[in-house]
């Protein structure tokens, strides 16, 4: 257990909500953690003087996971109109230091600091000892990442993979493909497969499937229509009002979300396992059914290897938080850029 000095502030900043917490020892329990909702502020800087302004403790160092590229010290935010620079956050709140990291460079050193309980087996496989991991996290837009094995530990490498184009494995996804395309001049595999997605897929699969009036009324009323779809679906397959337009528009993303994290597989050839992370992964988890995931997982000239790869649906909501925790306290500790062990 490592003892600061002064207190470490960590941070998973996502697109929607931020979630901070102050830490005194590492591995350790926050001394407080607070969730906030990005709409409710200006900018970054007025959150954390929220936050700081609850409490008397002060940190002296800070570690962000933040939902966009870092680009010399700063991170221009993809889903949100913030811009954050670890010298002007240095300058206003007088840290000594303070780190921003991609958030799936946060979640994935987060998986690394999970228990078994914090995580759903989907396929158990056959990992691979010291061979590289990745992540996958459809949320509010698809995030992606990879560690690679290093010196007994992991370096983890940020990637915006989920902005590559989206890639049709059948019939279906070529229509749907087609459908985008009267819309949008790219089509990346996250404007099919997020929380953002999940509308449009609703709509191409609504020119194939009846909607009820109940449902056309609720998305008629909702300001963001994903968890109606979600919940209309999650209902149908749980003894609910039948729904089958919602259910197969769920399906549809589980075919997709599972043919991307074999792309991911196979481009960082993530032998030691893939972790399902983000909102949406757990919450669907009704929907990531082992043998229909497999079926879009395990496929082509490398099928079996494919299905030897443990994948693993994380349910720890505060994953990325851990990481950026796990990454202050080596900041702090004078470690950076050490790799992490697990």
């Amino acid at each position: 257990m490592t003892k600061h000095k002064g207190l470490l502030l960590a941070g998973d900043i996502g697109a929607t909500k931020t979630v901070l917490a102050l830490y005194e020892t590492w591995p350790g329990q926050p001394l407080r953690q607070q969730t906030f909702r990005n709409a409710e502020f200006a900018s970054f800087d007025e959150l954390v003087e929220r936050f700081l302004g609850a409490g008397a403790a002060t940190p002296t160092a800070a570690c962000l996971g933040v939902a966009g590229p870092v680009t010399a010290d700063t991170v221009r935010m993809t889903n949100l109109d913030w811009k954050i620079e670890a010298a002007a956050l240095k300058q206003r709140f007088g840290w000594s230091q303070v780190r921003l990291i991609n958030d799936l460079v946060a979640t994935a050193m987060g998986a690394l600091q999970l228990q078994p309980a914090d995580c759903t087996l989907l396929n158990p496989g056959e990992p691979r000892e010291g061979a590289v991991m990745a992540v996958l996290a459809p949320g509010s837009g698809l995030g992606e990442a990879f560690l690679l094995p290093h010196r007994g530990g992991y370096l983890p490498f940020p990637s915006e993979g989920g902005h590559a184009s989206f890639a049709p494995c059948n019939g279906e996804q070529i229509d749907l493909l087609t459908f985008m395309f009267r819309h949008h001049a790219h089509v990346s595999v996250e404007q099919v497969c997020s929380g953002l997605a999940i509308p449009e897929l609703f709509a191409f699969m609504a020119t194939r499937q009846p909607v009820p009036d109940w449902l056309r009324q609720e998305l008629i009323r909702a300001e963001d229509q994903t968890p109606v779809i979600v919940g209309a679906a999650l209902a149908a397959i749980q003894g609910g009002r039948m729904c089958e337009v919602a259910v197969r528009t769920l399906e549809l993303f589980v075919d997709i979300l599972a043919d991307e994290a074999a792309n991911l597989a196979l481009k960082t050839l993530a032998l030691g396992g893939i972790f399902l992370g983000g909102g949406l992964a757990p919450r669907l988890q009704p929907f990531l059914e082992r043998q229909r995931f497999l079926a879009a997982f395990a496929r082509g000239n490398y099928r079996d290897m494919l299905g030897r790869i443990p994948v693993r649906i994380i349910r720890n909501p505060h994953t990325a938080l851990l990481g950026a925790a796990a990454c202050g306290a080596s900041l702090v500790a004078g470690h950076d850029h050490q790799p992490l062990r697990c």
